[in-house]
């Protein structure tokens, strides 16, 4: 009968999960620091991250900001954040409509 390495009490060993997308860029945002984020209005106004989230569950949407000047607090993922510290995400353009065909008279 084999036994771990060190002994019959030995932890099993626990997986690393790496970031990855969302959660790998919000690692470069910490509390504190001011930033653009999109308001429902689609434009983008002055904010402060109050916390980075690094729950599986917060991974969409893992930054949570307060527009400054106001108390409301949101939760925002990196498409909707500007910042000098993360990329520049570029907007994704939609394909040309089909034509429709000409009807003949």
């Amino acid at each position: 009968q084999a036994t771990a390495p060190g002994g019959p009490t030995a932890r099993p060993r626990r997986r690393i999960v790496l970031p990855t997308g969302d959660a790998a860029m919000a690692d470069k945002l910490e509390a504190g620091l001011k930033l653009k984020a999109k308001y429902v209005d689609g434009e983008f106004y002055l904010a402060e991250v109050v916390t980075v989230s690094t729950s599986a569950k917060r991974s969409k949407k893992p930054v949570k900001v307060k527009f400054v000047g106001y108390e409301e607090e949101s939760w925002f993922g990196i498409e909707d954040l500007r910042s000098k510290r993360l990329p520049k995400v570029e907007p994704v353009a939609k394909g040309k409509a089909k034509a429709k065909a000409k009807a003949k008279a």
